[in-house]
């Protein structure tokens, strides 16, 4: 990808240890809070004010070490009201991290205005 990847804005080489967070999986932005000291807090804060998702993904740049993914996602429980999809991560873990079941997470994930997105948190 080199340089064009820089110019042209596409994401898919991202780089190691850094978490990205969007509204879309195809369009996820880069949180640079390397050590986990709340910047990734004002960033998904700046995400649900600003775009109101129906879903957070989050993705490290480091499929070795999903710290800051695990760090988001219990932010996302912690406030509540937000379905986060981390896909690096086993929904079963992933439902643990919410406090759901994984059948109400995946129904959370597929519907997160339904019934099943009023356990999250």
């Amino acid at each position: 990808m080199g340089w064009f990847s820089g110019i042209f804005g596409t994401n898919r080489a991202q780089p190691a240890g850094n978490l990205w967070i969007g509204a879309d999986p195809e369009h996820l932005q880069p949180v640079d809070d390397p050590e986990g000291l709340g910047g990734y807090q004002l960033a998904i804060d700046k995400l649900i004010r600003e775009e109101a998702p129906e879903r957070i993904y989050v993705r490290s740049g480091d499929p070795g070490d999903l710290s800051m993914v695990r760090k988001a996602l219990e932010y996302l429980s912690y406030i509540g009201g937000e379905v986060g999809v981390a896909e690096q991560i086993p929904e079963a873990e992933v439902a643990e991290i919410f406090g759901v079941d994984t059948e109400s997470y995946r129904a959370a994930v597929a519907d997160p205005n339904g019934d099943a997105g009023a356990h999250a948190g």
